[in-house]
């Protein structure tokens, strides 16, 4: 038997629904590569960039460290430098170095970073050169570093005897000098090698905070840029489903109506036929209930797969609500209509369509005795049509997700009435939002444009 061509578009859309992998195939175990390339969590790379983060900190740490380190050594090596040179340069003499030969020791070494020197006498300072001060004055070679100059103080060495005087058959040595007075020398230098250590070590840890901070920006928004492409990706193949969905419904759709519409015509036929058969008569109108369900069925999948063009027209709002109440063909709708007639671009059909879904959603969820509100406003250069029901409300983080196709909480129906809605007041320039009032049941708000806003 030859197969139809419209047959053989059903079967081959089926074919590319089903291409996801079978549990079977899902049980299969992952090959070494597979689970290599497999992808990890999104906390890898951050995790990654964190460790990478913390060994540039702790090198960088390690060697301002050492460079302090280094540092006082080199501090405490100039120290000694100047010490043995000033005891080398004032050892002759028992009185205190004149000024003159302070300032050829001060300029002799000021390249080297000293800038004060002075000769120090029971605590007092009897002469000085340069440019500084010796601050609290203390007995004994200590090293002293304050605002980034070091400063010590010790004692002048006593004349050393000349040797030759000592040699046998000399003359006879002159007599001795005069004891040398209790005398210390003070210098203030500036370390600059130690302080040039130190600056380059600070600069390398500024420079890598500001390397961390600039790496831990551009992973941010690497991870962002990847989960913005995961989510496109995401949606793309959402819709390459949805599409080869619609397509396939569409197929259905055009080949059950047919075959539907004859079996609806002859079991109202028999429904008439057996009315007064009290046995007979209620099967026959379950047969045709289930039929007129599944026509709207068929009708709700071509109004979900048909084209997005509309035909615009000059429509008054309220005669649109005012038609989809009627619509619905329920007394608890109660309508609040604009105070005056207005001519919007709709395609009044079709927006009529996408409100009898939300009243009839909010008709069946409100329990008896509570009425739909439904009202249309202008707002600025908008219409607004809101709808409040008085049912349980919407599950907290649904708010989109009761939008999607075939998404529904009810036992009779395939969830497509609000993407239907959707689509109809996107393709007008306007959006939904649905979200449960503050004093309970939900609230859905249809917002349209005027055209070309």
């Amino acid at each position: 038997m030859r197969i139809p061509h419209r047959a053989c578009r059903v079967r081959s859309e089926r074919r590319n629904l089903m291409e996801w992998e079978t549990p079977r195939e899902r049980s299969r175990p992952m090959s070494f590569v597979a689970r290599w390339r497999r992808p990890v969590g999104p906390w890898m790379p951050w995790a990654l960039v964190g460790l990478m983060c913390a060994v540039l900190l702790s090198t960088v740490l390690f060697i301002r460290r050492s460079a302090v380190e280094a540092s006082s050594l080199v501090v405490r090596g100039m120290a000694n430098v100047l010490m043995h040179a000033g005891l080398d340069a004032f050892r002759e003499g028992t009185g205190p170095p004149s000024q003159q030969s302070l300032r050829a020791f001060l300029e002799a070494h000021q390249e080297g970073g000293l800038r004060y020197v002075a000769i120090i006498e029971d605590g007092r300072v009897l002469t000085s050169v340069g440019e500084g001060s010796l601050g609290e004055i203390q007995d004994g070679a200590q090293l002293r570093i304050e605002k980034g100059k070091g400063r010590f103080i010790h004692r002048l060495r006593k004349p050393r005897p000349d040797p030759q005087a000592a040699v046998a058959g000399s003359e006879p040595p002159p007599p001795p000098p005069e004891p040398r007075r209790n005398l210390r020398i003070g210098y203030e230098f500036e370390p600059i090698t130690a302080l040039e250590l130190t600056d380059r070590s600070q600069h390398l840890l500024v420079i890598a905070v500001v390397s961390v901070m600039g790496i831990l920006g551009l992973t941010f928004a690497f991870t962002r840029s990847l989960a913005q492409r995961e989510a496109l990706a995401t949606e793309l193949e959402r819709g390459r489903r949805l599409a080869a969905l619609g397509t396939m419904s569409a197929v259905l759709a055009h080949e059950l109506r047919n075959p539907l519409a004859s079996l609806k015509g002859h079991a109202q036929l028999l429904a008439e036929r057996v009315e007064r058969d009290e046995v007979l008569r209620p099967k026959a109108d379950r047969i045709v209930g289930e039929a007129v369900r599944l026509e709207q069925l068929m009708n709700d999948l071509l109004a979900f797969v048909r084209s997005g063009e509309l035909r615009r027209t000059g429509t008054d709002p309220n005669e649109v609500l005012r038609a989809a109440v009627e619509a619905t063909g329920e007394t608890r709708v109660e309508a609040h209509y604009l105070p005056g007639r207005e001519h919007w671009e709709l395609d009044a059909g079709r927006f009529q369509q996408a409100l009898e879904n939300v009243l009839r959603n909010a008709v069946q969820v409100s329990p008896d005795g509570r009425r739909v509100e439904v009202n249309v406003e202008r707002e600025g250069t908008s219409l607004i049509f809101t709808v409040r029901d008085h049912g349980p409300g919407i599950p907290k983080g649904d708010e989109e997700r009761i939008f999607e196709p075939f998404v529904t909480g009810r036992l009779r129906g395939v969830g497509l009435g609000l993407a239907i809605t959707r689509r109809i007041v996107e393709l007008h320039g306007g959006s939904v939002v649905a979200r449960t009032h503050a004093e309970g049941g939900a609230e859905f708000r249809l917002t349209v444009p005027a055209r070309g806003v």
